[in-house]
């Protein structure tokens, strides 16, 4: 009895992972994307009431959100700021989204994306962009800089969770100011899967046992099983409990805290 062709389902994985690589953000991972980051404009200004009095802030609100990755590492890199709108159609696919989110009839398009299973479709392919966005953003760094590795690090980070570096900005563009609250004082989940991402795609050639395209597949796999899982169960940070166990010794977590709780008692 001959055992599994392992040589077949390599050519088979490889065969995926390329078809994975070359698949079209434009429109289908577009949507999705911006179908949440106006989800996440009208969750953070309290629902609709600044759409109803503010439509213009509202939408500049939402257009911050979407092409976030895209206006912060412009910034970052010296390239045109006006870049990202630049692009026509994404530019009229997030304003018609937009429209939708805030203004469709009796809110139906929102009760529809936000019903469960549509949500995990959408989540899902907002993650499989995601993955896509990393080493996007270590190409586009490297034009710029090409021997500067953090830089392409910081970039891939930016392109893949640039929405959470912009929250405070389109706060400020409808008055509210929350300096608090932003990514490098709270990292979320994204941006550590990112940052992880970025370091692994940045690694010479050979360290790693696959190719680009292998580990662009299973960054997507991985991030959407951790998002889907999120959705479902909000069960918190999976990161937390590696680096409770790192903080400790490399930089004194436990020694902090318990000086703190101390103070207070």
């Amino acid at each position: 009895m001959e055992g599994p062709d392992l040589g077949a389902f390599s050519f088979g994985l490889d065969d995926l992972a390329e078809a994975f690589a070359s698949l079209s953000m434009f429109p289908l991972f577009e949507i999705a994307h911006y179908i949440l980051m106006c989800q996440a404009v009208r969750s953070d200004s309290g629902g609709l009431t600044l759409s109803r009095k503010h439509p213009l802030a509202n939408w500049v609100c939402c257009m911050l959100m979407c092409s976030a990755g895209g206006f912060i590492s412009s910034l970052l890199l010296g390239l045109p700021l006006i870049g990202p709108l630049s692009k026509t159609p994404n530019v009229l696919l997030a304003s018609a989204i937009w429209y939708l989110e805030f203004y469709a009839p009796f809110d139906l398009f929102h009760k529809a994306v936000t019903f469960l299973p549509i949500k995990l479709v959408v989540v899902s392919l907002k993650e499989i962009r995601r993955a896509h966005k990393v080493p996007d953003g270590i190409a586009t760094a490297a034009k710029v800089h090409p021997h500067g590795y953090v830089a392409h690090v910081v970039i891939a980070c930016v392109k893949g969770a640039g929405s959470g570096f912009m929250l405070n900005f389109q706060r400020l563009v409808r008055g509210k100011w929350s300096p608090e609250t932003n990514q490098i004082l709270h990292p979320t989940v994204v941006l550590k899967e990112c940052l992880i991402s970025a370091i692994l795609f940045t690694l010479p050639t050979g360290v790693l046992p696959i190719n680009q395209d292998q580990l662009l597949l299973l960054t997507g796999i991985a991030m959407v099983i951790v998002k889907v899982t999120l959705t479902v169960t909000n069960v918190g940070d999976p990161f937390k409990p590696i680096e409770n166990v790192l903080c400790m010794p490399i930089f004194g977590k436990a020694e902090v805290m318990a000086a703190e709780k101390k103070k207070k008692e």
